[in-house]
């Protein structure tokens, strides 16, 4: 093989692995910087104690529009399957929104449903979004009955 063929397919492999590389990379970077673009919510209970207060949780809502509109939340509270509390808000897009509520154990009602045991306490969070029959998300958290 003469000088300027052995040349000329050693460029063709560095502009193929070259091309390899850069499609690589271009997948990687992209499968990492793609980001919902799908409403989202999350409920989380951190457990905490006061002197005055004794043991109570603080639960949180965090709701974020990844969304391109504004959407509309509701955010029922519920104690043994008893509405305690409903909460409404509007979220633009691109915003976040924390909804936080103090829940004191001693006055949960002991839950009577016989698939649980008895002497648990039992309170629930649902999020609905945009007026949907079906709840965008929900948490039930259990509680020992002290």
């Amino acid at each position: 093989m003469t000088r300027d063929k052995v040349r000329t397919y050693y460029i063709l492999s560095l502009l193929v692995l070259a091309s390899l590389l850069i499609i690589f990379a271009q997948n990687v970077f992209t499968g990492l910087s793609t980001t919902s673009a799908e409403p989202l919510a999350e409920i989380n209970r951190v457990d905490l104690f006061d002197e005055f207060l004794g043991n109570y949780s603080k639960v949180s809502v965090m709701l974020v529009n990844n969304d391109t509109a504004s959407h509309n939340f509701l955010i029922n509270t519920f104690f043994d399957d008893e509405l305690q509390g409903s909460f409404n808000v509007t979220v633009d897009s691109g915003k976040t929104f924390q909804y936080q509520r103090d829940v004191l154990p001693n006055r949960i009602p002991i839950s009577q449903n016989e698939t649980i045991n008895s002497t648990l306490k039992v309170a629930k969070f649902v999020v609905y979004m945009d007026n949907q029959p079906e709840p965008f998300e929900t948490a039930r958290f259990v509680f020992k009955n002290e």
